[in-house]
């Protein structure tokens, strides 16, 4: 995850300076803080802030922006651009205003993406692509393998694994709970989710004709959760793939918008 660092000068001066691969950030009476230049997202300054010579070449070459807050002289841009933090890109699109229009639209899309791939994947007929309606002709297809459990209760089985998922990938990426539900306007956890969950219906559907001609070897409950472990891990590539899409654009949308 890349960090924001906002250094304040304003009541005591600050020095900062480089060693090796960090920046050390110096303030009387104060211990010195390390700061990682690979772990940061850009650096914004306040007051009497002084740079030694070395440090903002090195900043520029590890693509680590710099400037100022209140009455800035300047910016200093590096010439290429870094991978930026999701949670700061969010953040500067909900500052402005605009996020809640880009997450409608990307939702949207990433939905419809997912729908799409279901439908293929699992030769649906249908006329009317919108998301409640493929949800009902999958569940369809899959009542049809004629399995002993209900095709409701696979799918919330299946349903229990991608939350795990979501979360985990989430946190990876930096987007901790403020993005899992703890802000409904910034509940990108709940977006992924309704898209990821097309992806599991082929999966489902695998289980439940499996399920069919051998249910009972998996009368017992830790048989059946097993079995059910299995199909989500070898759906986790599919999953992957599609998580890894939706964020790629979404961080596209904001950064068209923003810069």
């Amino acid at each position: 995850m890349l960090i924001p660092v906002h250094l304040d000068a304003v009541e005591t001066p600050l020095l900062v300076a480089l060693d090796g691969p960090s920046l050390i950030v110096r303030r009387a009476g104060a211990a010195d803080i390390r700061l990682p230049l690979r772990r940061l997202a850009r650096i914004s300054v306040r007051g009497p802030v002084t740079f030694a010579a070395d440090t903002l070449p090195a900043c520029l070459a590890s693509g680590v922006p710099v400037d100022g807050q209140g009455r800035a002289l300047g910016q200093l841009l590096p010439a290429h651009r870094r991978h930026q933090d999701l949670a700061a890109l969010v953040d500067e699109a909900v500052a402005c205003g605009r996020f809640a229009a880009i997450r409608t639209d990307w939702r949207a899309a990433i939905v419809r993406r997912s729908v799409i791939r279901a439908v293929t994947a699992l030769g649906l007929k249908v006329s009317d692509l919108r998301a409640r309606n493929v949800r009902l002709a999958a569940a369809s297809a899959v009542d049809r393998t004629g399995a002993p459990i209900a095709t409701e209760e696979l799918e919330e089985r299946f349903r229990a694994l991608l939350d795990g998922f979501v979360a985990e990938r989430l946190i990876e990426e930096g987007a901790g709970l403020r993005f899992q539900g703890l802000d409904p306007d910034l509940d990108l956890a709940a977006d992924l989710r309704a898209a990821l969950a097309f992806e599991l219906w082929p999966a489902i559907r695998e289980l439940a004709r499996y399920l069919a001609r051998h249910g009972d070897k998996h009368g017992s409950e830790k048989a059946l959760q097993a079995r059910i472990v299995r199909r989500f891990e070898a759906c986790l590539p599919r999953l992957d793939r599609a998580f890894g899409e939706a964020l790629a654009l979404l961080r596209r949308c904001l950064r068209e918008v923003l810069h």
